[in-house]
């Protein structure tokens, strides 16, 4: 079905939309939409620019997907021991209960499935969120006059991003997106998301820094980053761009901006340090390959290479789509982008806080769309309709003729009178009972002979010695039980070797353990032959 989808992610210091529209098996991109934001901008004023925005792209119209900002999630990895989701989606609660804090009843949980080596066990990754949380999100957007469809976790976004743009089969990586406000860090083994933590420092965090230690304000800041692309790498390839001259930075305070910048990289790195850590503690058998990063933060020259250094792994840049070269495009739409192809995803679905009280109704649904479409469908409807009336008219009075004749048949072979719902399922029932009556008169009649065969059979090799006695003989159905005592365990032998050499018994066992003088005891069990119905042969 075609579709038109509009991805919204509002985030701390930008807007970001990405529109497309499904075929039948692809789908194409419309646009990019970015709009930057004050930090400091009031909710009122966010909305002024997302209904602006909304207005001026015609989005009313758009099936509405979004995200819950990683800060009001929590995230858990849990394991438990069998893979079937019903069983997992049933026994989730009871370990939620345990780890969250916060009562269940205020909450929306869901869980998806991440990767795992044992088929007998299921790995998953539970994200949970307050419903009041949920709530201010959904309004914020229906006071623009939009309904959001779709609202997942920001994490496996950026992850959807690397599966559909990676290129590289069975490697291991971590993902990191540098957002303004916090960093996403995935882990990913074999195109699959194994972790994911939300690590509390961004850009936001260094700007602040920055600010506390050069004593400017978080504008200028901002405004330097921009325009005076700070380079990590090292102080003095800063002082050679000459740029504090043409802003007017002097040295020291050059020197406390890259200080802090780097201070607050390396409290960033040290985190994903720790995460890497506790995760190949876990799975010692991971090799990372390389780093791949991705949003704003990832524009700031040099943080790559102290990525690399610390981490001791290649660091590049989020693959994104090659005719889209934009800086902003490239490095900070991966989110949103991401949103599209969960939702295009549908073999592997993703954790979605939309649930419960939040389903959502049919949004971005327009009849303008399918007028067309719909005629031919009715239209469909309509022969479809005439066939089945005419078939199930044709079929009802083939029927009756049929189930006459099989009457009178059954009235025939079995001699009884009155009309029989399903002649078929009774003479069936009754052909089973003739039968059980059948086996009974047969089993009385032939099993004295059968008896009688399987003694003279034993007769005939009885071993031919003096001292042979037989203390004990009992026979059931299709065992046989001797025990007696014999002057020579050879004796004994030879006749069990000649039982299971006259091919007519199943298998024989002999127990010779318990001997008294020139007396050998002996305990026999023979298994006679059978048919396939379970009677002896």
């Amino acid at each position: 079905m075609f579709e038109n989808i509009a991805a919204i992610d509002i985030g701390t210091s930008s807007i970001k939309i990405v529109t497309v529209k499904t075929g039948m098996a692809n789908f194409q991109v419309k646009g990019f939409i970015y709009e930057d934001i004050d930090a400091d901008s009031s909710p009122e004023s966010i909305k002024s620019i997302l209904g602006r925005l909304i207005s001026e792209n015609d989005l009313k119209d758009y099936k509405i997907l979004t995200s819950l900002p990683m800060q009001k999630t929590i995230i858990r990895n849990l394991s438990f021991p069998f893979s079937d989701r019903e069983k997992i989606a049933e026994a989730l609660p009871f370990e939620a209960e345990e780890i969250l804090p916060f009562d269940l009843q205020d909450m929306v949980i869901d869980f998806q499935v991440v990767g795992s080596r044992q088929h007998t066990s299921g790995n998953v990754l539970m994200a949970a969120a307050l419903k009041k949380d949920i709530q201010n999100e959904i309004s914020f957007y229906n006071e623009t006059g939009l309904n959001p469809y779709i609202m997942n976790m920001e994490a496996h976004s950026v992850f959807e991003c690397y599966r559909y743009f990676n290129k590289v089969a069975d490697e291991a990586v971590l993902q990191i997106d540098i957002g303004y406000s916090k960093t996403i860090l995935n882990i990913i083994n074999n195109n699959s998301l194994l972790f994911t933590r939300s690590i509390p420092i961004g850009m936001k965090k260094i700007f602040a820094s920055i600010s506390k230690e050069s004593k400017e304000s978080v504008d200028d800041i901002i405004k330097i980053f921009r325009d005076f692309e700070l380079d990590l790498n090292s102080f003095d390839n800063n002082l050679q761009k000459d740029y504090q001259k043409q802003f007017k930075i002097k040295k020291t305070a050059l020197k406390s901006i890259y200080n802090a910048a780097v201070d607050q990289v390396s409290e960033l790195i040290e985190q994903i340090t720790i995460s890497k850590m506790a995760f190949s503690d876990e799975h010692p058998e991971t090799a990372f390959s390389r780093v791949i990063i991705s949003g704003g933060g990832s524009n700031i020259t040099g943080i790559g290479t102290l990525i690399s250094r610390e981490l001791e792994l290649p660091v590049i840049s989020l693959p994104f789509l090659e005719e889209y070269t934009e800086t902003k495009v490239r490095n900070q739409l991966a989110t949103v982008f991401g949103l599209v192809l969960s939702y295009l995803n549908r073999k592997n679905p993703a954790i979605s806080f939309l649930q419960n009280e939040f389903l959502p109704e049919a949004s971005g649904f327009s009849f303008k769309q399918l007028y067309v479409g719909g005629f031919f469908i009715l239209l469909t409807l309509l022969v479809l309709f005439t066939n089945l009336t005419t078939t199930s008219y044709l079929k009802s009075e083939s029927n009756e003729q049929y189930n006459e004749i099989l009457n009178k048949k059954f009235q025939k072979y079995f001699r009884v009178s009155g009309t029989i719902e399903d002649p078929v399922a009774e003479a069936s029932r009754l052909l089973k009972e003739e039968k059980k009556e059948f086996e009974s008169i047969d089993s009385l009649i032939h099993s004295n002979a059968r008896i009688m065969d399987t003694l003279n059979d034993m007769l005939s090799l009885f071993p031919e010695d003096e001292s042979f006695e037989l203390r004990n003989f009992v026979l059931n159905e299709s065992i046989i039980r001797l025990d007696g005592s014999i002057g020579s365990s050879i004796n004994i032998d030879t006749f069990k070797n000649k039982l299971i050499e006259s091919k007519k018994f199943e298998n024989v066992t002999l127990n010779t353990n318990i001997k008294k003088g020139n007396e050998v005891r002996f305990s026999m069990t023979i298994k006679l032959k059978t048919t396939g119905t379970g009677k002896k042969s």
